[in-house]
C-alpha cells in the first residue's frame, strides 16, 4: 500500500477511490461523476487491486495515511 501503488491509479480510479474513503456507494458514486454503476464498480476493482487492498475499509486507510481527508 505504499506510494508506487498510489502513482500506479488513474486519475478516475483514484477519484472513486476517495469517494469510497468518505462512505459513498458505488451507486452514489456513480451519480455524482455521472458514470454508469458498471464503470464504477470496474474502477473500484481496479484501485482496490492496485493499491493491494480487500475492504473498503483498506481504502479508509489508504486515504488516511495519504492524508486525502480534508
Amino acid at each position: 500500500m505504499g506510494t508506487t501503488a498510489t502513482a500506479q491509479l488513474t486519475p478516475r480510479e483514484h477519484e472513486v477511490a476517495v469517494l469510497i474513503a468518505y462512505g459513498h456507494t458505488n451507486s452514489e458514486i456513480a451519480d455524482l461523476l455521472t458514470l454508469s454503476l458498471r464503470t464504477v464498480e470496474m474502477h473500484r476493482s481496479a484501485a482496490m487491486r492496485k493499491l493491494g487492498v480487500r475492504s473498503r475499509a483498506g481504502v479508509v486507510r489508504w486515504a488516511i495515511d495519504h492524508r486525502l481527508f480534508v
